[in-house]
């Protein structure tokens, strides 16, 4: 881990990859070898990410590509083989099979950061204050425990999340992604084996998420109206608590801000020496909000790309398959979240 002194030289580095998050460790994981690179992350390494750590085919087939094993404990029992899909606005209910891997997210992230630091030098608690260009590439203020550090780099990787910080001060002239609060807690154990997915325009336009874990059920949702997500979240774990007959408090809570891309034009790999990974770059599903394998694989390209003498040219050609995937789910979001549409979805016999 790097120690920002109190008031410390300014250091160079070849790129600075900002968020240590599932993106920002790919990048670092896939840089070549010859690169220098600064991984900062304003959290801890106990950090929790609000995440149902189910993951389905993209993310599945985004591991083997990249190469990455899953050691003992990161993937965890039960592992759901089915989704029941519930619509509290028309009580119709769809069974389908999907074969997930489930995730010890807090040890897949240990795992991530692991390999990141083997290529990267990492900082962690330190937050992005200020960036800005210069002829040679860019001047990077950083917060380490209040104290200041000035960081030269030639390129930026931001894979800094929904509202990237990054992209909000260099790239303030593309089109954002909306973004949506995502509540998640943790409840005293149930007996099911299934993935459960419930609609209610009542509590939110998004979709809630059940998941089983060896410990409890992770209950969470999104939410738009983010001055009433938290009212509204609560509604949705006592409904959740009777639905599954649950007593007890509630054992842990965590949040964040989710990506929800609605158009092509949101979608942005970067400009100039900033290349934007995962969600920062607008890529996660708009129907389902999964984003693992896309910041897997645009993380990996990202990183891989600085060993091209153009790299922004050499990652846009990986991000544009990326952004294309996005953009066929746009017809699925638009039915899945419309009541009457999603009505009429759930009668087709299978409908995923």
């Amino acid at each position: 881990m790097v120690i920002l002194e109190q008031q410390p030289a300014a250091r160079r580095y070849d790129v600075l990859i900002v968020c240590a998050g599932t993106a920002g460790c790919a990048a670092a994981i896939h840089l070549p070898q010859a690169v220098s690179a600064l991984l900062v992350d304003r959290a801890g390494p106990e950090a929790v990410r609000c995440c149902g750590g189910l993951i389905a085919h993209d993310a599945q087939a985004a591991t083997r590509r990249l190469g990455l094993e899953l050691p003992e404990g990161v993937r965890v029992q039960p592992e759901p083989r089915d989704v029941r899909v519930t619509d509290l606005d028309s009580g119709l209910t769809q069974t389908y099979r999907r074969d997930y891997w489930n995730l010890d997210r807090a040890r897949f992230d240990s795992l991530l950061l692991g390999l990141a630091c083997r290529r990267a030098k990492f900082s962690s608690r330190t937050s992005l204050v200020s960036l800005r260009a210069e002829p040679n590439g860019f001047v990077a203020t950083l917060a380490q425990e209040r104290w200041p550090a000035e960081v030269r780099c030639s390129f930026v990787i931001a894979a800094d999340g929904a509202n990237s910080r990054v992209r909000r001060m260099l790239l303030a002239d593309v089109p954002a992604p909306p973004t949506a609060v995502a509540l998640q807690a943790t409840l005293p154990h149930a007996d099911i084996r299934y993935h459960e997915v419930l609609f209610s325009s009542l509590l939110t336009d998004f979709y809630a998420w059940v998941v089983p874990k060896p410990d409890g059920l992770l209950v969470g949702s999104a939410f738009a109206a983010k001055r009433r997500a938290r009212a509204m979240f609560e509604e949705l774990l006592a409904a959740v608590m009777r639905t599954y007959a649950l007593s007890g408090p509630v054992i842990g809570r965590c949040s964040r801000l989710l990506t929800r891309p609605a158009r092509r034009a949101e979608l942005c790999a970067g400009r100039g020496g900033v290349l934007l990974a995962g969600e920062a770059a607008g890529l996660v599903s708009p129907s389902s909000g999964e984003g693992i394998s896309f910041a897997l694989e645009s993380g990996a390209a990202a990183g891989a790309a600085l060993g091209s003498s153009r790299p922004l040219a050499a990652y846009e050609r990986s991000f544009a398959p990326l952004a294309a995937r996005v953009c066929r789910k746009f017809v699925k979001a638009k039915v899945i979240f419309n009541p009457r549409l999603r009505r009429l979805a759930l009668r087709i016999p299978f409908y995923p």
